[in-house]
């Protein structure tokens, strides 16, 4: 079995597909009125709509001193909301171009489009690494960053140039091919030390791979030229599938998912269109357990289970595109069906940072237009991202191992979600809005980061420490040693957690047992619940959830109030965490507690 990209797409094969001066195979450009004609009334009445909101008011105005904010305070979202908002504007406009062919919204897209390509840089400020090395609150014309937002504002344009080609003044297209090739292509054959793709391997890696390869193949006219940076991008590719694990699962979480194996597809699928199947990538021996790892972690509507940074719901139809379709070339039915699930939910095709090959392919793709085919959930247990899901017909339990060294790391080693009647209600709170702070030195001490926030045990005083070194040992899918996940001055031999979801009696068990090397001072155990929880005695009820505890414990309700809008659009404003705190009788060298969850 062919087991790199590499071996899949060879060279020579490679650069003969990619040998014609113009390729065909994409989207239906403005011209094609029957597919554009075809779309439903449901969907052509929301996104113009859409559209004419945005259209009724000024476009949006970046500042340098909101781009400067983040150097000098931390602040991302004052630059970050009017960028995206920039971005989202032009491809509602483009599409209200498409469904309508009317002039006034090509004028608006052709204004959108100069905007951008006057920005002095299509970084953000966060990933502006130029200016951030300098100790510079601003960058430089000239500077290369080719971050996550200057590829995808390089696709998003070499899209406009393919879909909208025949109505866009010349001046216009000649303006977006000089600025894509500056901004991305040229950077990206130019520089290869970039630390997406030899510093980490996490979604960085093929979402900016999926804009490269879509300004290669939309916008460079040399073949050559156009081979070369593609056969750049498959070896790209091979690093990050090289990093990614046998079982297929994402250590960033269900949302990243949809930029790391699902930019993967992103790629993949544009090189197979644009040559007819003859690059072909899809037979990679991980991309099938990839494909249904998204399908896996669906706990119901928009709930996911979420670890790390990974926001417990995902309200983006368009993701539905690179999932239907990696479904389809792996013969995946779970992903295709839960790609229509995705696609049938009532959100807005165009989310707050659109792709314009996913909007436009989940509009189009008549494979996602029929009724969604249930597909029954598995239970699944990956052994190399250490994760275990189970469910009955009213409960899900996941749960994790791992080490606090992964990507977008919380501290949070044996952690574990409970969702009843499908949704959760003991949680992973995810995280709030990202700030400098987010991803420096001091990352750790946001709340959302620590382990005393997540649901698990503070032993001897003792929170879990990041580092790889900090990890699950002995994983099994229904239990792990957490001794190694907390500093050695906790004093631990060994702390086994057992989770088990028992079927017959729609109930989770978990079992805590013990070795320390001395009696304790002190042991707590936090619960973080989504709900109106009510105590009596040993029991705390959270909306349908039972929980009970030990005699031995004693429970105190704390309100955690969430200010930050990130985490109160998914929880409302506060949520409760519980602390369980072990009477004298508990501390002891050796021990074990039991919570039930029904």
């Amino acid at each position: 079995m062919s087991k790199t990209l590499r071996d899949l797409m060879p060279q020579s094969v490679l650069r003969e597909a990619l040998s014609a001066a113009e390729l065909t195979g994409f989207l239906p450009t403005v011209t094609d009125r029957a597919a554009w004609s075809a779309v439903s009334d449901k969907d052509r009445t929301a996104l113009l709509a859409d559209a004419a909101r945005q259209a009724a008011g000024e476009w949006p105005v970046l500042l340098a001193g909101d781009f400067a904010r983040f150097h000098r305070g931390g602040d991302r979202s004052r630059y970050e909301n009017p960028y995206f908002e920039r971005r989202r504007r032009v491809v509602t406009s483009a599409l209200a171009a498409l469904l309508t062919g009317d002039a006034e919204w090509v004028a608006d897209v052709v204004d959108g489009v100069w905007l951008l390509c006057d920005e002095v840089t299509w970084t953000v400020p966060a990933h502006a690494s130029a200016a951030i090395g300098r100790g510079s609150a601003l960058p430089w014309p000239g500077d290369r960053d080719l971050d996550l937002f200057c590829a995808e504002t390089g696709g998003l344009l070499a899209w406009v140039d393919h879909l909208l080609g025949p109505v866009l003044d010349e001046a216009t297209r000649r303006r977006i091919a000089v600025e894509v090739d500056r901004r991305v292509l040229a950077p990206f054959l130019e520089v290869r030390d970039w630390r997406w793709l030899v510093g980490f391997t996490n979604n960085w890696n093929p979402w900016i791979h999926s804009n490269v390869t879509a300004c290669a193949l939309l916008v460079e006219r040399d073949p050559v030229r156009r081979a070369q940076i593609v056969d750049l991008v498959v070896q790209g590719l091979d690093v990050f599938l090289d990093s990614y694990p046998d079982d297929g699962g994402c250590d960033e979480g269900a949302s990243y998912w949809t930029r790391a194996g699902g930019s993967v597809a992103d790629n993949l699928l544009l090189l197979y269109d644009a040559t007819d199947g003859a690059l072909d990538g899809f037979g990679h021996p991980k991309l099938r357990a990839i494909t249904a790892y998204l399908p896996a972690m669906h706990i119901a509507d928009r709930w996911y289970v979420n670890f790390a940074d990974c926001p417990a719901q995902l309200a983006d139809p368009s993701a539905a595109y690179p999932l239907y379709r990696l479904g389809v070339h792996t013969d995946e039915p779970s992903a295709r069906g839960h790609a229509r699930v995705i696609r049938h939910r009532d959100d807005p095709l165009v989310p707050r940072i659109p792709s314009m090959l996913r909007v436009v392919g989940a509009l189009l793709e008549p494979g996602l237009l029929v009724d969604e085919q249930i597909v029954d959930k598995q239970n699944v247990y990956l052994p190399d991202t250490e994760v275990v899901v189970t469910r009955t017909d009213k409960l899900l339990l996941a749960w994790k191992g791992g080490h606090n060294e992964e990507s977008h790391n919380h501290n949070d080693v044996g952690t574990f979600v409970v969702a009843a009647n499908g949704v959760p209600r003991v949680i992973d709170l995810g995280v709030g809005t990202y700030t400098r702070q987010t991803f420096s030195a001091d990352r750790y001490q946001i709340f959302t980061m620590q382990s005393d926030y997540h649901n698990l045990p503070r032993i001897n005083g003792f929170a879990q420490r990041p580092g790889r070194e900090f990890r699950a040992t002995g994983m099994t899918a229904e239990g792990a040693d957490l001794a190694r996940a907390y500093p050695e001055e906790a004093g631990i031999r060994s702390w086994h957690r057992r989770l088990v979801l028992h079927d017959s009696v729609e109930m989770v068990e978990l079992t805590d047992t013990w070795d320390l090397e001395a009696d304790p001072t002190e042991l707590v155990w936090h619960l973080i619940l989504h709900g109106a929880p009510t105590q009596d005695a040993n029991t705390i009820i959270v909306n349908d959830l039972t929980i009970r505890h030990d005699d031995n414990l004693t429970a105190v309700l704390e309100p955690l109030p969430l200010p930050d809008p990130k985490l109160a659009d998914i929880w409302g404003d506060h949520v409760t965490r519980v602390v369980l705190t072990a009477r004298p009788q508990l501390l002891r060298r050796t021990g074990a507690i039991t919570l039930t969850f029904a």
